[in-house]
């Protein structure tokens, strides 16, 4: 893959990189289409292995959910500077084969909402609809999670831009703020939040 890439990828080549033949190669994939989804699986697997270590660490549903995004983020400039080979791969492999995007999309997603829930069920968090306020982190953070996006940051500083983001989102389901924002009303007065 680092070499040619998905589109010049050929089983030959990943047969004579092995020291086999091809036909070796076909007795476990019967096609080059299964060896790019064994790929896939392979970094999908990597990618919910770090992000579920994260998220088992005995922290706050907050700091958890803010160090998913922060060395997630981290972890895919990393690889961008590092392997950009591989980056721009993973980049086209997910382009050219959305359900590979979509899975992707709901590892991360049920991590959040599973952290979300758990963070209602702490009280840290007020009884927010967990889909509707995982979908919202998701989408408010895919500027740092998103193989298409990442690039255009690569030379910024955006690990504090990333915490701020979270933040923000979480504070507004956030039980601490809920309690300041109570609405009080006297008599002959309107009710302020």
């Amino acid at each position: 893959m680092r070499r040619y890439g998905n589109d010049k990828l050929a089983v030959v080549d990943i047969a004579r990189s092995l020291g086999m033949s091809h036909a070796n190669v076909y007795r476990f994939f019967k096609t080059k289409s299964e060896i790019l989804d064994a790929i896939i699986d392979e970094w999908l697997t990597k990618l919910e292995r770090f992000v579920e270590g994260i998220a088992q660490r005995p922290a706050s549903a907050a700091a958890r959910i803010e160090a998913v995004v922060l060395e997630l983020h981290r972890k895919r400039k990393q690889k961008l500077r590092e392997d950009a080979e591989v980056f721009e791969t993973f980049r086209r492999v997910v382009e050219v084969r959305p359900d590979a995007a979509a899975r992707r999309r709901e590892k991360i997603l049920r991590v959040f909402r599973r952290l979300i829930e758990e963070g209602i069920e702490s009280g840290e968090f007020v009884g927010v609809d967990s889909l509707k306020a995982a979908t919202a982190l998701k989408d408010a953070t895919s500027l740092f999670l998103h193989p298409f996006l990442i690039p255009t940051t690569l030379h910024e500083e955006t690990d504090a831009r990333a915490r701020d983001v979270v933040r923000f989102i979480l504070a507004g389901f956030s039980a601490a703020r809920a309690r300041r924002v109570t609405p009080t009303k006297r008599p002959g007065s309107k009710v302020r939040l």
